[in-house]
């Protein structure tokens, strides 16, 4: 596939940027030399937040969350205990036995007041009633996707962040055929080191982003590995190589006029960088997969995304990119 199926869908209006996480991104460049080890009960967050999510009414969650904590989805954003449960229900809720399986976790820089990881995840269910616009279809379902939680030392979540492609589980829904679902084994679970490589990887990977806002091709191809692939979970799109990641920035500076690259996070863990951005600028609608007209008018765009960077060898060498809707191909 053509590597411009990975440049984002447009909304039809300005979209406001999410708030700012507690944890500033630019600790990434200012670390002290000794990260503080996680706590037991943060280690086991991940595990709970699966376990809440499949518990049939999710009434697990609300015993794991702060009385002010922070959801976001896409567009989506609620604030307080029960709107945050509510807010699950309402993205999960329509679907059936329910199980959620967690491949990696990432464990990142917990020097901070509140303490961060990300973790990726396979949802399987049975859609039982309608969702997103979509009637119930009594489907098997399988989502796969990528959720930001920061907790403090007790492993009381204060902010979760929510990732996946919805247009694609539309997609499933409505005739498509779901992935293969995920084998349930033990989580890879990797943790933040202090290391200066880590220091390293993410400014590679904030260098790529600049880069790309900067229309600098060559900086942003070179940043890239001979042998780049780039996933989108739970599709079949993919780029690959050097070559990939150049139609990529052709195709996306093409389509996206005015473009900036805003990073919100940024972690180095171990040969991994977790990144949380943004694509910001304007977009003629003859681009935009929904309903574009041919008239060239300039729509504002913005889309987020987390990427899971790979380095080796100073390079990028695999990226899991995980978006809040879904791709499209740019004309």
């Amino acid at each position: 596939m053509a590597a411009s199926a990975l440049v984002p869908a447009c909304a039809s209006e300005t979209v406001a940027m999410p708030p700012a996480a507690p944890v500033h991104w630019q600790a990434a460049e200012s670390r002290p030399p000794s990260p503080v080890v996680p706590t037991q009960r943060e280690r086991a967050v991940a595990k709970g937040y699966a376990a809440a999510l499949a518990s049939p009414s999710f009434e697990k969650l609300g015993a794991m969350l702060s009385d002010d904590v922070h959801f976001l989805f896409g567009e989506r954003d609620a604030r307080g205990r029960e709107r945050v449960v509510k807010s699950h229900q309402d993205l999960f809720g329509a679907f059936d036995n329910r199980q959620l399986t967690i491949s990696r976790v990432w464990l990142t820089d917990s020097t901070q007041l509140l303490n961060s990881q990300a973790f990726e995840w396979t949802m399987t269910g049975i859609q039982a009633r309608g969702w997103m616009g979509a009637a119930a279809t009594g489907k098997s379902v399988v989502i796969r996707g990528l959720t930001l939680l920061w907790t403090d030392d007790d492993g009381v979540i204060s902010e979760i962040h929510v990732y996946f492609d919805e247009e694609a589980v539309k997609a499933e829904l409505t005739g498509g055929q779901a992935p293969a679902p995920v084998a349930a084994t033990a989580p890879q679970v990797l943790e933040y080191g202090g290391t200066k490589e880590e220091a390293a990887n993410v400014a590679v990977a904030r260098g790529a982003l600049q880069a790309l806002e900067d229309d600098k091709e060559s900086a942003f191809v070179s940043s890239m590995s001979d042998d780049l692939d780039v996933v989108t979970p739970g599709t079949s799109e993919t780029v690959r190589g050097k070559s990939g990641a150049r139609s990529y920035f052709k195709s996306t500076r093409k389509s996206i006029r005015q473009l900036d690259t805003i990073v919100q996070n940024a972690w180095g863990v171990g040969s991994f960088v977790v990144v949380e951005y943004a694509l910001a600028g304007l977009q003629t609608a003859s681009s935009r997969r929904q309903g574009g007209s041919a008239d060239g008018a300039l729509h504002p765009l913005q889309v987020h995304y987390v990427d899971i960077a790979e380095l080796r060898s100073g390079t990028i060498a695999r990226i899991w990119r995980y978006a809040d809707r879904n791709p499209f191909g740019a004309s």
